[in-house]
């Protein structure tokens, strides 16, 4: 016998199965986008511990001189290769207070392996010098709440706000080297920041497509070293604000199998150091392509997994997600 189940303005006449197969495919398109699909349900606790691997290597040749013919040039020249790597564990928290509200909580804890190798392109191969860093530590607690506008017809619409600490290893208090590069690598971003976010959800047999946009704004904060080699601390810094933009679309294979699709993009601005923008500050433009799975294993447990390839030069060149909703 088929009963009539309401999760979150989803109002289905199925089994159970097919309820958290539905939950699943939104799920799964979210997770590929970094975001979080439909509500929780009034009075549930979803608990998701989650891990995430991030590589990003680049080539790049500073120099310092100027210019005599197109093809020669005077000055200092230095090449350097980096390889940076990210480990994420995170343990996230999603309680439903009402059928239109409900609230979270993120902690995250962050390993880095960063990679420096450098030399003077005149100097023969055996002149490059390698430096690298690494460490870990708590990285920027967060927290949301988000309301859903409308509960009986698609397309269903959610609007968010986010939270983002400072509990991470700042960039802006975190030593240097004779050579400038950490000595250990920050695990947070340094400044708080809020980030109000809307959310589609579109349901059309025998796909779910997902969109999502938004805006970071990051708080100034204050160096507890010197940024601007006046040899004095306490520079009034702010991050860049970015856009974001995300979209895809989901399909079940079967009652425990979907997978997704989705491209999200981000636009960050120049950051500024005590209300000019800082030295070698570039507006950058961050672009990826993401697939993910979603494997429901029981009745209150999904393993969603995603892959991100980036496609622009700033956006870090993979990075992999997984996670484990849990429902209590």
């Amino acid at each position: 016998m088929k009963k009539r189940i309401f999760f979150a303005g989803l109002l289905l006449t199925t089994v159970s199965v097919a309820h958290a197969q539905d939950k699943q495919v939104v799920d799964a398109i979210a997770s590929s986008l970094n975001t979080t699909g439909l509500l929780t349900p009034k009075g549930q606790l979803e608990v998701e511990p989650s891990f995430s691997y991030a590589q990003n290597s680049s080539t790049r040749v500073s120099i310092l001189g100027y210019s005599v013919l197109p093809a020669i040039v005077v000055g200092l020249i230095q090449a350097e290769d980096q390889d940076l790597a990210t480990f994420t564990w995170g343990l996230g928290a999603r309680y439903g207070l009402t059928d239109r509200v409900d609230i979270e909580l993120r902690v995250p804890w962050v390993y880095r392996y960063d990679s420096y190798r450098f030399r003077d392109p005149n100097e023969p191969t055996s002149g490059s010098r390698t430096f690298t860093s690494n460490g870990g530590a708590l990285g920027d607690v967060e927290a949301a709440v988000r309301y859903q506008f409308n509960l009986e017809s698609a397309p269903f619409w959610i609007g968010g706000i986010r939270l983002k600490s400072d509990t991470g290893r700042s960039p802006f208090d975190e030593e240097l080297n004779s050579i400038g590069y950490f000595k250990r690598p920050p695990t947070g971003s340094g400044s708080w920041s809020v980030e109000p976010s809307m959310t589609l959800i579109y349901p059309t047999d025998p796909a779910v497509l997902f969109g999502t946009a938004g805006y970071t704004y990051n708080f100034e904060t204050t160096a507890d070293r010197d940024l601007n080699g006046d040899d004095q601390t306490g520079d009034k810094v702010k991050l860049g604000d970015s856009i974001f933009l995300g979209m895809g679309m989901g399909f079940a294979v079967n009652n425990r199998l979907s997978y997704s699709l989705g491209i999200n993009h981000r636009t960050v601005l120049k950051s500024k150091i005590n209300g000019r923008n800082a030295p070698n500050s570039k507006m950058l433009q961050l672009d990826s392509l993401s697939v993910g799975f979603s494997l429901i294993l029981t009745e209150k447990t999904t393993l969603n997994m995603n892959l991100q390839a980036g496609l622009t030069e700033d956006a870090p060149d993979v990075q992999v997600n997984f996670s484990l909703p849990i429902t209590f």
